[in-house]
């Protein structure tokens, strides 16, 4: 059916086309914002805006002209002009003190510790403070370096060990912090989880929990993501109670909300949100597969006053498993097309070139590339993903070549067997 009025979804990237697409089937009238021209979302026959959103006013001039029936943040760099043009055009969305919460970490940490919900310990200083030698009273080395707004992907994160190190590691990505403050977090051990929530009137839904682990070595670039996460279902009620508690401490009202979360032998901590769907293929087709809701079904109708029918379709197991980096220049990559066919393959893309540089895993867009795998069980989608994984390699102008998988990801090591034999039951 259609309804009144333009869904004006703030993002266009290729990972949002299934989110949008999805949308479109369901019969809304989108309007597509995006600062790149050539943005994959723009296609012949859908409405579409060339805008910078992240301006705030240069977007709220962009969308003066159309009738809107709702606004979706799409990213984090969407969610404060998303606030905005909410509240100037009468739609359902986060105040604006709310999207500035959910977008500084400072400010989001800092609403938290008010409401004392557990979290990592935390401080804060800007930037020229830091740089100036002035530090704040901190002494638990190592711990976390990050800046307060950085629009995710985990631009600027780094795991630093002194002072002099924290000051060269904000000095070399100080390009990427978008707000003044430095964010300094304790370091604490245990295990990662995503979880997905949608927010109508202030009452949260939890939609779907996730199993996640970084590429060896890195503390914030994740290469492994399962759906639904054993661990962190069998921890269920724990991290509902935790993110509604903060959902309700940062006022959130309309929208969706994607949470970080540690699970330690001490209990959940939360890490951060962002007021906006989880990135890439989350928001869809990840969240409908592996639960059966409709994510964006569900947000839209509360996004332009609908009333969202929480019915579910049967579930299955999702494995998302990214590629290695490597060294080297890429000469050839063989096996795409196989495993682009091959039975349980939901979707693989490799954003390595021909000619390029193999990708160094510095944030989450350096990864190479990845496989997204369905299963009926945790263990057979985990396997499946291993397995192709293992068909696709990348040829350098090395002597020898190097997979795009690791040996890791077909054999669990130790701390995995604890943490992922036990499969999901069918109806989660």
């Amino acid at each position: 059916m259609m309804r009144d009025g333009y869904l004006a979804v703030l993002g266009g990237n290729k990972m949002a086309c299934h989110g949008i697409e999805r949308l479109e089937a369901l019969g809304y009238r989108l309007l597509v914002l995006d600062g790149n021209p050539q943005a994959a979302a723009r296609t012949p026959g859908r409405p579409f805006l060339a805008v910078d959103f992240s301006d705030t006013n240069a977007a709220l001039r962009a969308l003066e002209p159309f009738e809107l029936g709702g606004i979706m943040p799409l990213n984090d760099f969407a969610v404060r002009s998303s606030s905005r043009i909410a509240r100037e055009r009468g739609l359902r969305g986060w105040t604006e003190e709310t999207a500035y919460r959910l977008t500084n970490k400072a400010a989001m940490r800092a609403v938290w510790r008010e409401a004392n919900l557990p979290q990592p310990s935390y401080c804060s200083v800007s930037i020229e403070d830091l740089l100036a030698g002035q530090h704040p009273v901190w002494d638990s080395f190592p711990c976390i370096v990050k800046p307060a707004f950085a629009g995710g992907a985990s631009r600027g994160v780094h795991l630093v060990h002194d002072w002099d190190e924290a000051r060269a590691v904000v000095e070399a990505t100080r390009d990427v912090y978008l707000d003044a403050d430095v964010v300094i977090e304790e370091y604490v051990r245990g295990t990662e989880h995503t979880l997905e929530v949608v927010v109508r009137d202030g009452r949260p839904t939890l939609l779907s929990i996730s199993d996640k682990q970084n590429y060896p070595g890195h503390v914030s670039v994740v290469q492994n993501l399962y759906f639904p996460g054993p661990v962190g279902w069998a921890a269920h009620d724990r991290l509902c109670d935790l993110v509604f508690a903060a959902c309700g401490a940062l006022g959130v009202t309309d929208g969706a909300c994607h949470f970080e979360v540690l699970l330690t032998e001490h209990g959940p901590l939360l890490l951060e949100v962002g007021g906006r769907p989880g990135g890439g293929l989350n928001f869809d087709p990840i969240c409908r597969l592996s639960t059966g809701f409709d994510y964006p079904s569900l947000l839209a109708c509360i996004l332009t006053g609908e009333s969202p029918r929480f019915v579910r379709q049967e579930p299955c197991h999702l494995a998302w498993h990214y590629f290695d980096g490597g060294d080297g220049t890429v000469q050839d990559i063989i096996g795409m097309d196989e495993v682009d066919g091959a039975d349980g393959v939901v979707d693989v893309e490799c954003y390595e070139r021909v000619g390029e540089p193999r990708r160094r895993l510095t944030d989450d867009l350096e990864r190479p590339g990845y496989v997204l795998v369905r299963a009926d069980s945790h263990g057979a989608a985990r396997t499946l993903a291993a397995r192709m994984c293992d068909r696709i390699e990348v040829l350098t102008h090395a002597p020898t070549s190097k997979s795009l998988h690791t040996e890791h990801l077909a054999t669990a090591s130790h701390e995995d067997t604890g943490w992922y034999t036990r499969d999901m039951p069918a109806g989660v």
